[in-house]
């Protein structure tokens, strides 16, 4: 999630994106972490502040869900742009930074939370240099139609009645598995929060092939890329170098990424509440409102968020997300860690006995500690602590951390 630093203006603005980003991200994941998206109705209905669930979660699912990630992705693809100008040192640089990356994914999708997207972006960002020399038209043309991919795909596996369907193989390894051992990896999860180590362990065993199948059923690999490439073509055409010179390219992107994405993203929550019991219909209308809604609202956010950028007293106000833009890395991975230690056994257990107001309440809390936190360790090192492994792990040697 650390970038190439590009000049200064750009780099502060492309980090309190990235640390803005990270908002949405730590909202949306708690409500994994805290386990409550598990739950049966009448176990949410009983705990405390469960009157403020369903309005919490239509803003979660409408205004964040998908969104931020989508963010992260498109600073992806900006940040290979940048990477490209250095040549061919600057290429070679990359794929070291990759191959790091899916190390760090790996062991964090493996080990501590099935929720991991570092490893997906570290694969397909070995694919970016495939697509370095296209040109922008056909760029653009090509994340349209890996962004719009699952309508068609969800299409395939309804017409055929599930006869074609790319997720079947690693449904049939999970129901194997559990088969095997006798208990659901759903069952797995759920012992997390009131067991111990042995129980977290055991969930991490099995979780990791959960994610794949998630990842896959939700066509989650052809959206990142599609989202690298716009983000390539955004690196290209330097929106981000001096936004001011693109006022009415960032507001015209604004108004139609608003226009087009919320009432997709509106339709999302409303086919998930009223047609899960259809899985055909509620499916296929919940990917085709998922593919037009989320990208769309997720490139106006960005596109709202340069135009701030252009005015002097917003900037002095959104300046304040930079640091914590600059650690994304490390912040992303605390807030796993201490999502854990949080909702698990291993820590407090919290898991299952929390309701939407409360994780969300503590996820916005965190958020604030690592902006404070963020900013008071950048004043004295140079990298965050993960950044700067990364970095020294890339290099091939130790980068000096201190200022």
């Amino acid at each position: 999630m650390e970038q190439a630093r590009p000049t200064t203006q750009r780099a502060y603005l492309l980090d309190a994106l990235r640390g803005f980003a990270l908002f949405g991200v730590v909202y949306s994941n708690f409500a994994g972490l805290a386990f409550w998206m598990m739950l049966p109705p009448e176990q949410k209905a009983a705990l405390p502040g469960a009157f403020l669930d369903e309005p919490l979660e239509w803003f979660r699912i409408v205004f964040i869900d998908g969104k931020f990630y989508s963010i992260f992705s498109m600073l992806f693809g900006i940040g290979f742009g940048f990477f490209l100008e250095k040549g061919s040192d600057g290429l070679l640089r990359f794929y070291r930074r990759m191959l790091v990356l899916l190390v760090i994914g790996w062991l964090h999708l493996r080990y501590l939370w099935a929720g991991d997207i570092l490893f997906l972006y570290a694969l397909l960002g070995l694919l970016l240099p495939l697509f370095r020399k296209f040109p922008d038209r056909v760029l653009l043309v090509l994340a349209a139609i890996l962004i719009i991919s699952p309508i068609a795909v969800d299409a395939v596996v309804v017409l055929t009645d599930g006869r074609i369907d790319p997720v079947a193989p690693l449904l049939a390894r999970l129901e194997a598995l559990d088969a095997e051992l006798g208990y659901t990896t759903f069952d797995a999860l759920l012992a997390m929060p009131g067991g111990g180590w042995d129980e977290f362990v055991a969930a991490n065993d099995r979780t990791w092939l959960f994610r794949f199948e998630h990842l896959v059923a939700g066509n989650r690999p052809q959206k990142v890329l599609g989202l690298f490439l716009i983000g390539l073509w955004v690196a290209r055409r330097k929106l981000f170098v001096v936004p001011e010179q693109h006022r009415t390219l960032l507001r015209r992107t604004c108004i139609a990424g608003t226009a087009v994405g919320l009432p997709f993203c509106g339709l999302m929550w409303w086919s998930g509440k009223h047609l899960g019991d259809i899985p055909a219909a509620g499916g296929l209308i919940g990917t085709a409102s998922s593919a037009l809604g989320v990208v769309p609202l997720a490139i106006a956010y960005a596109s709202g968020f340069a135009l701030l950028w252009t005015k002097d007293r917003w900037r002095r106000r959104l300046t304040v997300l930079a640091p914590m833009g600059r650690m994304a890395l490390t912040n992303y991975l605390l807030q796993t860690i201490i999502g854990l230690a949080l909702f698990t056994g291993v820590g407090l257990g919290w898991g299952t006995h929390v309701s939407a107001v409360q994780f969300e309440s503590l996820a916005l809390a965190l958020f604030i500690v690592q902006v404070i936190w963020s900013r008071w360790w950048l004043a004295h090192f140079q990298y965050g602590p993960f950044e700067w492994a990364w970095r020294s792990l890339t290099y091939g040697k130790v980068m000096p951390m201190r200022k």
